[in-house]
């Protein structure tokens, strides 16, 4: 199985750290205290899926504004950037950065993410302020992956990505 997960505004929820999940649901003001930590559980219990025995192959693509977003305040960030590099260590995660010297792309309609299961069905994820929705009619999946393409693209590679989320998480110390 393969994730492919494109996000422009916060970190993807598998890599969250629980002080950035919190920070993200919290700060918005949208949520009460007990809404939020039922979200921040649920999103912590999800990313079991990468530490299981045959783990799906992870890529992610965000934008590089998310680096720079002070989620929870510096030693959030820091924090929450240094996980996302030590989750690179492993051979089934790959993320990937798009510079902020790129300008418009299509990345900037939001957030998806495409999943390929082992018999090769696909379908997409997209999610909006109210809800997510599942897609997977073919016509639907191909502009998703022109998408997925344009983004990957447009980021710079796995090691060159790892590189900046190591220096960016030093500026937030």
């Amino acid at each position: 199985m393969s994730l492919r997960s494109f996000e422009p505004l916060v970190l993807p929820g598998l890599l969250q750290t629980e002080a950035y999940a919190r920070a993200v649901l919290w700060e918005a003001g949208l949520l009460l205290r007990g809404d939020v930590e039922r979200h921040v559980a649920a999103r912590l219990a999800r990313q079991a899926v990468l530490r299981r025995d045959d783990p799906p192959q992870f890529t992610a693509v965000v934008d590089e504004a998310v680096l720079r977003r002070p989620v929870g305040g510096p030693s959030t960030m820091r924090e929450q950037l240094l996980s996302v590099v030590a989750a690179c260590a492993e051979p089934h995660v790959r993320v990937h950065v798009v510079p902020s010297t790129v300008g418009a792309y299509a990345g900037l309609n939001g957030p998806f993410v495409i999943a390929t299961c082992p018999d090769h069905r696909v379908a997409g994820y997209l999610d909006n302020q109210l809800q997510g929705q599942v897609v997977s009619d073919p016509d639907d999946i191909t502009a998703m992956m022109a998408v997925w393409e344009n983004v990957r693209g447009e980021a710079l590679s796995h090691r060159q990505s790892v590189d900046l989320l190591r220096e960016v998480a030093e500026t937030w110390s």
